[in-house]
């Protein structure tokens, strides 16, 4: 069963010196990008609709085998006003990405305060409405969502739960759970307990160690055996951590299921180069 790794974004200043060589171009991170990882999780969509045209050149800057997730808008998620019309632009919008077979599917990434009501569950049916037919990736950071009925709830409808890793706090949700779906869809946000409700640079700003790696390794191999397909995508940006995890993470992968990985990309951004960042 494959298994997809990259980050959340690509398109970081910071990251150039760490994962981008000096003087990369903004224009030319996306295809330095793709040179390394098998998956790009696209998260400037959810500030901002994707524009007419976006994805356009995206197969022939990536070179057409790297697969993509495009995070819905907040409207969808956050203010939870988006209508069909929304739901259609972004489904358009991904037409190229669907014509050479990248596109992965969409991610709806909800609030800590969206809690698992009937009103809520309502949601997610008419959420999955707007997209008949295109795979669908909830991530649910409230820990009431954490049921299996809720599971069976979502398999009705084809529609897939996250796997969500992230700081031990009471309302999220609990440490090692694991949900097969497909497709299965892995994001690890790092576990800055003390500074995640500080904003979004302070909360992300982690770095994963060896051995945590090596926990959510075993998360993985539990998934190859029941999923069809896997995506593992590292949110952890600030400072190029999740570039660097992610490239640490294929090299356990690598040694520990090397029939999951697609074929070998060459990766740049290693551990020994990060002394003048830090």
């Amino acid at each position: 069963m494959p298994v997809y790794v990259g980050t959340s974004g690509f398109h970081y200043k910071e990251w150039i010196g760490p994962v981008y060589p000096p003087g990369t171009r903004s224009s030319t991170m996306l295809e330095r990008f793709s040179a390394m990882f098998h998956a790009l999780e696209i998260n400037s969509t959810f500030y901002r609709p994707p524009g007419s045209g976006m994805f356009d050149k995206y197969p022939e800057r990536t070179g057409g085998d790297m697969k993509i997730v495009v995070k819905l808008n907040g409207t969808f998620t956050h203010q939870r006003t988006a209508r069909q019309n929304d739901a259609d632009h972004f489904d358009n919008s991904v037409k190229p990405l669907k014509d050479s077979g990248q596109f992965a599917c969409f991610l709806a990434q909800f609030p800590e305060s969206f809690h698992n009501t009937k009103d809520a569950r309502d949601y997610i049916e008419k959420l999955h409405g707007m997209f008949p037919g295109v795979p669908l990736v909830c991530e649910f950071r409230h820990k009431s969502w954490w049921d299996r009925e809720i599971l069976e709830f979502l398999k009705a409808m084809s529609v897939s739960m996250a796997t969500v890793d992230g700081p031990d706090l009471p309302s999220l949700p609990p440490e090692g759970a694991t949900f097969s779906s497909n497709p299965a869809y892995v994001r690890l946000h790092g576990r800055n307990k003390d500074d995640w409700y500080e904003g979004a640079d302070a909360r992300y700003t982690y770095k994963y160690n060896k051995d945590e790696l090596r926990g959510i390794l075993k998360k993985v191999e539990k998934l190859v055996l029941k999923s069809d397909e896997i995506f593992v995508i590292f949110n952890n940006h600030p400072l190029g951590n999740a570039p660097i995890n992610a490239n640490e993470f294929i090299e356990l992968l690598r040694n520990a299921l090397p029939d999951s990985l697609p074929h070998p990309k060459k990766l740049r951004p290693h551990q020994d180069e990060q002394i003048s960042l830090f």
